[in-house]
């Protein structure tokens, strides 16, 4: 009587009962409005089993423990099925049920909040549940379309961070490009063979990675070093490709280089430039101020300009010049742990005597036969120390 009453005056509330036994999962009485039955398309003999035909999907709304945050948990048709007599036995011990339902009605989506409280009798071993369906359509409709609108907005994050990330490294490997463009430019005028440039980078690794510098800053240190002596492009042949000693007036200009090369690498963005712009104008600085182009000291001077002054004289020391024969790497090795704490950070000095083994290998592996045996290659330089 009072669900005819509610039918009549078209209440969007469907009420209904269902009963079963408490050691059967067969609902044998269950009771609905006609709204329901025409929903179902007018199946009314069972209709808990047209119900369970025609659902979708099934959400669950929890709290996230003690949090605000409302959580929702979906199953399919599927899952239902296997989980039917766990969820029933659920509702038997909270005394309640509540969860939306999506179901497919005269072909289109409708979605319906259960709520229920549920009932034991024991005495008559039944189980009793009573509770309403509300059409939530629109309010699921438009969380279905906010949901999908995240998603895509998440999926377009996604692949606007993944275009970001290429292009990122296509600029990185066009400024590598560049780099190695400007690195051979020199390498035809001042460095036949190249491997200085390749030794140097190895031996600047190994002491950066003694530091405790990361494997990113490391990685950018390598691939900057080989810019350090970029600035003599802008050297005259003349000077830079003299075959013998300079006249002081020549050393001068050739210590221009370093300013040369940092106006040259100056005001790029990427840490890869801003590091070989440091590099080139502070790798001839000195431990003790004695150095140039600004004669700045001790940890005034850039790390990465102190590492890669240390590393650039031992690599002078073991191969040939102009003015001198190629030193025996103990000989070098040795000069280097005199100039300790004048022209060197100590604690570089420290660091690159105890990963001597490396530095002897990189050595061994990168430098060709003809000048570790010795000898003098046609180019300049004004001392070992300045090279």
């Amino acid at each position: 009587m009072l669900i005819d009453a509610m039918e009549r005056f078209g209440n969007p509330t469907i009420p209904y009962i269902a009963a079963w036994r408490s050691d059967s999962n067969h609902i044998w009485y269950e009771f609905c409005g006609k709204q329901f039955h025409e929903m179902l398309n007018g199946n009314s003999e069972k209709l808990a089993s047209a119900f369970r035909e025609q659902i979708v999907n099934r959400y669950l709304y929890s709290r996230d423990g003690d949090s605000s945050t409302i959580v929702k948990v979906s199953k399919d048709k599927e899952q239902l099925d296997r989980m039917r007599p766990a969820l029933r036995r659920m509702a038997v011990r909270t005394g309640q049920v509540e969860a939306v339902y999506k179901i497919e009605a005269n072909n289109k989506p409708v979605w319906l909040k259960d709520m229920a409280k549920v009932e034991i009798f024991a005495e008559d071993n039944i189980i009793l549940s009573f509770g309403s369906l509300v059409d939530v359509s629109s309010e699921m409709t438009l969380q279905e379309t906010l949901e999908e609108t995240q998603q895509q907005l998440h999926t377009n994050k996604v692949n606007l961070e993944t275009l970001v990330e290429q292009r990122t490294q296509e600029l990185h490997k066009s400024q590598l490009e560049v780099v190695s463009r400007l690195t051979q430019a020199l390498l035809y005028r001042d460095d036949e063979t190249g491997l200085h440039g390749q030794r140097l980078s190895e031996y600047c690794s190994v002491i950066g990675s003694a530091m405790g510098l990361g494997k990113g800053v490391v990685d950018v240190l390598r691939e900057a070093v080989p810019m350090h002596d970029v600035g003599k492009v802008g050297i005259a042949d003349a000077i830079l490709l003299k075959e013998g000693p300079l006249t002081s007036d020549e050393f001068d200009i050739i210590k221009t280089h370093c300013q040369l090369g940092a106006d040259l690498l100056q005001g790029g963005d990427s840490k890869l430039l801003k590091v070989a712009h440091v590099i080139a104008l502070t790798h001839h600085e000195r431990w003790d101020g004695s150095g140039y182009p600004h004669g700045i000291k001790a940890r005034k001077i850039p790390l990465a300009g102190r590492i890669t002054a240390l590393c650039d004289v031992f690599d002078a020391l073991t191969s040939p010049r102009c003015y001198k024969e190629t030193w025996s790497f103990e000989k070098a090795t040795n000069e280097i742990t005199k100039l300790s704490d004048v022209h060197f950070d100590p604690q570089l000095v420290d660091l690159f005597m105890k990963n001597l083994p490396k530095i002897r290998q990189i050595h061994q592996e990168k430098t060709p036969e003809e000048e570790k045996n010795g000898g003098m290659r046609l180019a300049h330089k004004a001392s070992a120390a300045d090279a």
